[in-house]
């Protein structure tokens, strides 16, 4: 498959699509070279990273608690050790949360370093590997440290996929469901895009799927990269979705909670005349609730941290609550800065019924 070029203000990257692994031993004889793997990929897949030299592998504990800045140092003591210094290149194999860590890394070390991505999740080859954006935690607050570098090669594997959960395969369903209603007008495309998801369980449509997926994305980071504009758009899903991963303690996964998180922000914009009920019922009952694909508790759904949550989004600009919301017959999205303490309370309410909780 062609590779796909994407254009950055930092420097240009390639994302380059491959159908197996053999591409990783290419790496193993980069002589400055150093590996950063999620630690759970590492076992999965120790035969492929054999020969790595122990002094050259790092292991990470990739989960949102360790997407902090302690775990940034832990690499930066691992890679100041090195000879070589600016000339590193720094090879990360795993998910979004590896990524956000190593790509942190690479663009501060030495003013910035050359690094290499390999996305091993659903969510990460469809959504998170391209678009530049570096993010961490800090204490409660969820991606509010960070910043923007690419990486200077991804190399996409569909793969990796045959090795995750039914849940973390899910997650990534949310988002090519959010860039498929971003990028199809609907009603009239909604079956289209019903067909497509539920084609993501063929192998051989994967790779096609994704690579589709990204080609959306790209549209929007070549006009807005540094996320001022028309690229908020992406977070639709997002607000209350963020909220979620932090009320349920991350026992929801981040693209669960953006399905979750779109139903939310189509009750708001229902509720406001923007949505027909026809397209309303059909999206909730079609495309996202078979979508979610794990057991909700209610406990997961705390009024107040939730509120909280939202509160604390950098996206907030005012007094009220912002939410992107989605608009019928016109799926590009709508970011609002408006929603009330109240309407947040009576589209939790809402939600909850839907759910079944």
């Amino acid at each position: 498959m062609k590779s796909l070029n994407i254009k950055s203000n930092i420097h240009n990257y390639r994302v380059n699509f491959k159908e197996d692994l053999s591409f990783l031993k290419t790496f193993m004889k980069l002589e400055k070279a150093i590996f950063v793997i999620d630690k759970n990929v590492y076992k999965l897949y120790k035969k492929e990273f054999k020969t790595i030299p122990k002094d050259k592998l790092l292991l990470l504990d990739a989960i949102e608690e360790k997407k902090t800045l302690k775990s940034v140092q832990k690499i930066y003591k691992f890679l100041a050790k090195e000879d070589a210094k600016k000339n590193i290149t720094l090879i990360s194999i795993g998910g979004g949360i590896t990524q956000d860590i190593t790509g942190f890394v690479a663009s501060t070390l030495y003013r910035g370093i050359k690094w290499i991505f390999i996305p091993t999740t659903f969510l990460a080859q469809a959504d998170s590997c391209i678009g530049s954006k570096t993010s961490l935690n800090f204490k409660s607050y969820k991606n509010i440290i960070g910043g923007f570098y690419p990486p200077h090669q991804i190399y996409v594997a569909p793969i990796f996929l045959k090795t995750l959960s039914e849940k973390d395969f899910y997650s990534g369903v949310g988002e090519v469901i959010k860039f498929a209603l971003l990028k199809e007008k609907y009603p009239k495309n909604i079956d289209n895009i019903i067909n497509m998801v539920e084609s993501l369980k063929e192998e051989k449509k994967q790779l096609q799927i994704i690579r589709k997926t990204m080609s959306v994305k790209q549209e929007y980071i070549a006009t807005d990269e540094f996320d001022t504009g028309k690229r908020n758009l992406f977070n639709y899903g997002h607000c209350f979705g963020h909220a979620l991963e932090n009320s349920s303690y991350y026992k929801i996964p981040h693209g669960i909670a953006v399905t979750i998180g779109m139903i939310y922000a189509n009750i708001v914009s229902y509720n406001r005349g923007l949505m027909s009920k026809k397209v309303f019922l059909k999206l909730n009952k079609q495309l996202f609730l078979p979508n979610i694909y794990m057991k909700l508790k209610i406990s997961y759904f705390d009024e107040n941290i939730l509120l909280a949550s939202m509160k604390n989004d950098k996206k907030r600009v005012g007094k009220k609550l912002t939410i992107v919301i989605a608009i019928d017959n016109d799926i590009r999205a709508k970011k609002v800065d408006n929603l009330s303490f109240t309407e947040f309370s009576e589209t939790y309410k809402q939600l909850l019924k839907i759910l079944e909780l």
